[in-house]
């Protein structure tokens, strides 16, 4: 997201008094809802930070800076992917964990270069089903297997493309619903979650859609649609069940968090990060950011879409009908003076925990890019995942 850029670019003087910064919140209207849903074990954990190298090796054993990290992954083992916003790259990396979740050390960093610049913002592992399906209609032009596939999600067509993890190649888009073609610049699809059964994928828009409503202002939030989108299967059977429903949800976020002021500036709040769990259940991370003191705040809920209203067919207007928002639960808040970006589960931990880990997007100012890890404890609708595979 390049207004971030802006923002880390005015306090970079400020970065260590924002991290110890006080922050004072006031529970927004919407979490008083929370006693309609989430049940009470669900709950995070912040375990540590680390910082990832400044470079990366790509093909051709070229270094490549990092830079603009907003996406992450989990691909399985201790196998992560992130994607570059603004660029034509991602990167996969190993990163250990210690028995905790504690991060220990990353390495095995690569480059791997796509064929289009786009700015991407999310990813996550393509489910079997539509890896299949792109293999299949790649191969009947001639062409070879893709291989592994990712999702990423970018906001200036905006678009939810395939990627092929062995080339870089795009190797398709996911239909979108139409509405989500309307947004506003540099507040478009900034998150991409796939369901731990691999029938949809979760996306939603940063801040709200012209015809939904007002972006957010110093003292209110804004609404955006949280969309399950069917994964497209050439009307073959899925092999985990029937294939799903298109849904939306109206979800409000909060207002940006309370700060003293250093320059002039708008502030902004959207959504930026989205973790399925499977049966309409969904992590929610919130990112404000501010020209002042904490530059940032991230916010994590809890929703159960599965509860709320299915608002795919309004077209406009759902800032003004709270009555049907989706309800949300906090589960963490903290200002750690980086901008959180990109949230993805990780490998079950030793106590049956789930491990989960968050990346900061530096905005381009050659600060380290930090990665965030957390503790996960909630009661998963499916199996838990195993070692080998790890869609988010």
């Amino acid at each position: 997201m390049r207004a971030a850029r802006i923002v880390v670019a005015s306090l970079i003087g400020f970065a260590t008094v924002a991290t110890v910064a006080t922050v004072v919140w006031v529970e927004p209207a919407a979490f008083s809802l929370a006693s309609r849903i989430t049940p009470p074990q669900t709950r995070i954990e912040m375990l540590g930070m680390l910082a990832l190298p400044d470079e990366a090796t790509d093909g051709a054993n070229a270094a490549v800076q990092l830079t603009g990290l907003s996406g992450i992954t989990w691909l399985g083992d201790d196998a992560w992917a992130a994607v570059m916003d603004n660029s034509n790259r991602l990167i996969t990396f190993s990163l250990a964990l210690a028995a905790d979740g504690s991060p220990l050390a990353v390495k095995n960093l690569r480059a791997v270069t796509l064929t289009a610049t786009h700015d991407y913002e999310d990813l996550a592992p393509c489910p079997p089903d539509l890896e299949k399906r792109i293999a299949r209609r790649l191969m009947r032009r001639g062409l070879p297997d893709p291989g592994p596939c990712l999702l990423v999600c970018e906001e200036d067509t905006p678009a939810i493309r395939g990627v092929a993890l062995r080339d870089g190649s795009l190797v398709g888009m996911v239909p979108l619903p139409a509405i989500l073609q309307s947004h506003r610049p540099n507040r478009s699809l900034e998150s991409l979650s796939v369901d731990p059964d691999g029938l949809a994928i979760w996306t939603a828009n940063e801040e709200a859609l012209p015809n939904d409503g007002p972006p957010p202002t110093e003292t209110t939030g804004t609404v955006v649609r949280l969309a399950s989108i069917p994964i497209p299967t050439d009307g073959e059977p899925h092999g985990n069940g029937p294939a799903a429903a298109e849904r939306q949800v109206a979800y409000p976020v909060d207002s940006p968090h309370t700060f003293l002021r250093v320059i002039n500036g708008a502030p902004f709040s959207g959504v930026v990060a989205l973790v399925a769990l499977g049966q309409g259940r969904l992590l929610v991370m919130e990112r404000s950011g501010t020209h002042g003191l904490p530059p940032f705040e991230n916010r994590i809920y809890l929703v159960d879409t599965a509860k709320a209203q299915d608002v795919s067919t309004i077209q406009r207007d759902l800032s003004l009908r709270p009555e049907i928002h989706v309800a949300k639960r906090l589960l963490w808040k903290d200002s750690l003076g980086c901008n959180l970006e990109g949230l993805a589960l990780g490998p079950p931990l030793h106590d049956g925990a789930q491990s989960m880990v968050a990346i900061a997007d530096n905005g381009g100012l050659g600060t380290p890019t930090q990665l965030v890890t957390f503790r996960l404890q909630h009661e998963p609708p499916h199996a838990k995942p195993s070692q080998k595979a790890g869609p988010r």
